[in-house]
């Protein structure tokens, strides 16, 4: 008796069979929930920026989480940050300085495959929500330039940070921009205000709420989620019981020194150099200012609080990697300097943490990593393919052990030839002119005192040139 075979039948039943077990072998793989909260410098609680910060949910994540205290952007700056972070290549390699480029318009990058592309490759849905890339996606049909589409599979449309208030209501704080030095948008963004509104009302509320509900979804593939919230970034307009967590007169102001440029070089004073610091304190705004950073500060904590506690609510919290970082630093008043934008510790320095629910250890490291090295840790935390091409190093040994061999400095870069790295015990600044900065962390944290020209330094001097010299080829 002969048996008749369907091979058509038999492909469809292999293919079903082949498909089984890779969605099977790919639901072992972790997931990645990516937080990025912009501007945000090291004042969250579990980071000691600030003492009167109040992150309860960022706190809380960073108990069970591996800190890492001091984290470095590529550029302190948003877009070229960002690009540096998640194209795994240096602002010099790609030519992304400022704002306005967009790397896919770079020759020799117009194929770049950023990080939530490589882990699609591999198998992952991804889906993002907020300020990811420099431009979010946006509320129109087709999404804004240099928003990178084609990273996400899908994304949230919608806006960011908190609505305005009424024109009458802002600018109210005597700041004269023209007598401070200062033109463009600053002279726009550069604002203050608590808003009657209720947090879900917010444009960063529904951002981590688009997040929170694709946490409440099944999904037959491990997935690369991105949540961004723009708060406290510029104007610093929060919901008004915010604001009111915080008592002005109590307010702890930032250290400064006086005449704390008198040892900088030219270029570093230009980049501070406006009067804006001046007319701050002239008008007695420097604690009020302080105030609606920490109340910002505070809001984006509550929207990354809301995300955190779906996430505990789903069925993925066992299997979900969480990596919560800024772009960036921000100046408020250190340096005289009211931004980021500079190549100084307060620009340059940002929090980073990363939970790994497998990994069943906390604790603080103190290795100098950079954003840029993101990228090829979560390729070794989710086991993928090797990508050779990226510039960044894997830390994924300092998530399971913060203690662990290090030996990389991070750079940072802002516009063509200014540089600076940063190692566990000082800070080395060269710009264009050829002018050197050098900061020991051990005894001046707020660099203070440059000692490039101090004899006793020669040799770590020396040290910082030649690794430079190796890394901008």
């Amino acid at each position: 008796m002969k048996i008749k075979i369907n091979f058509k039948i038999l492909i469809v039943f292999f293919l079903c069979v082949s498909s089984l077990t890779w969605s099977q072998n790919n639901k072992e793989k972790p997931n990645v929930l990516l937080i990025m909260v912009d501007d945000m410098n090291d004042w969250v609680g579990a980071f000691g920026g600030h003492s009167q910060a109040i992150t309860p949910n960022m706190d809380k994540l960073a108990r069970k989480s591996t800190i890492f205290k001091q984290a470095y952007c590529s550029a302190a700056l948003c877009n070229p940050s960002r690009t540096s972070m998640l194209t795994g290549y240096q602002p010099f390699k790609t030519g992304v300085y400022g704002n306005n480029e967009v790397f896919r318009k770079m020759k020799g990058f117009e194929k770049t495959v950023t990080l939530p592309q490589y882990f699609e490759q591999n198998g992952y849905k991804t889906a993002a929500a907020g300020k990811i890339f420099h431009s979010p996606r946006g509320t129109k049909p087709e999404p804004r330039e240099g928003s990178d589409p084609g990273s996400f599979q899908q994304e949230h449309k919608g806006g960011l940070g908190v609505q305005f208030p009424a024109k009458e209501d802002r600018h109210q704080h005597g700041i004269d921009f023209k007598r401070a030095g200062v033109k463009g948008s600053k002279t726009r963004s550069f604002d203050w205000a608590g808003i009657d509104i209720a947090d879900k009302k917010t444009h960063d509320w529904k951002s981590a709420d688009y997040a929170a509900k694709f946490l409440q979804k099944s999904h037959d593939k491990p997935f690369f989620l991105a949540c961004g919230v723009f708060r406290p970034h510029l104007p610093l307009y929060a919901p008004q019981k915010y604001f009111d967590m915080f008592d002005v007169e109590t307010i702890e102001l930032p250290k400064v020194m006086k005449n704390d440029l008198a040892d900088v070089g030219k270029v570093g004073k230009n980049w501070a150099g406006s009067k804006l610091h001046e007319e701050v304190v002239r008008n007695n705004q420097w604690k009020y200012f302080v105030r609606a950073y920490l109340a910002n500060l505070a809001y984006a904590d509550a929207c990354v609080g809301h995300l955190l506690d779906n996430l505990e609510e789903s069925t993925y919290k066992e299997n979900t990697i969480v990596v919560l970082m800024g772009d960036h630093g921000w100046h408020l008043g250190e340096k005289e300097h009211w931004s980021k934008q500079t190549l100084w510790e307060e620009a340059t320095k940002t929090p980073l943490l990363i939970f790994d629910p497998r990994n069943g250890a906390a604790g603080v490291s103190m290795r100098t990593v950079s954003l840029i090295d993101v990228y090829p840790t979560l390729i070794d935390l989710c086991d993928l393919p090797e990508k050779k091409d990226l510039d960044g190093n894997s830390f994924s040994h300092l998530v399971k052990n913060p203690n662990g061999e290090w030996n990389h400095s991070a750079l940072t870069t802002k516009g063509l030839g200014n540089h600076s790295l940063r190692d566990e015990s000082y800070r080395y600044i060269v710009y264009t002119d050829g002018f050197e900065e050098l900061y020991n962390h051990t005894n001046d944290p707020m660099e203070w005192h440059n000692i490039a020209k101090d004899k006793d330094y020669k040799e770590v001097l020396s040290r910082f040139r030649k690794e430079l010299k190796q890394l901008v080829k």
